[in-house]
């Protein structure tokens, strides 16, 4: 029976695996499998998806799927959510554009965020205008 699987990585720097090992080579050993249909990266600031999607692009021809954390990181010693002074919702959104001009083609996200930026990531994929990586977030 065949059973199509995508496989997603994280990266904490824009390079690696948590592991340390590259996303380049895992995806390349992703990409080898006929029946991973898609190679993706999940649970990782916003800030680091271009670069890793053109990592990605380097060694697949498959499907890039792409669903980030908000930026936020977790602090498990004191168990809270620590807020990046370095994005915002919107500049989650404002990025979405630029994953797909990169190659990216499944959207979504992880940790943190939330209905308004699944909507906004909507919108933004709809929207023809050039003023769609602009968008406002609907209140």
């Amino acid at each position: 029976m065949y059973i199509p699987a995508w496989f997603s990585f994280i990266s904490k720097d824009g390079v690696r695996v948590p592991r340390g090992d590259s996303i380049i080579e895992c995806a390349k050993v992703a990409d080898s499998c006929k029946k991973v249909v898609a190679i993706g990266i999940n649970c990782t600031s916003p800030r680091f998806i271009h670069d890793l999607i053109i990592s990605l692009r380097q060694v697949t021809r498959k499907p890039i799927v792409v669903y980030p954390n908000s930026g936020e990181v977790y602090d498990g010693l004191n168990k809270k959510w620590i807020k990046s002074g370095e994005e915002s919702e919107e500049d989650f959104v404002s990025y979405v554009s630029k994953w797909r001009d990169e190659g990216a083609s499944l959207f979504g996200g992880c940790c943190r965020t939330t209905p308004n930026t699944i909507r906004a990531i909507a919108k933004v994929l709809s929207d023809e205008s050039p003023a769609a990586s602009k968008h406002k977030f609907e209140q």
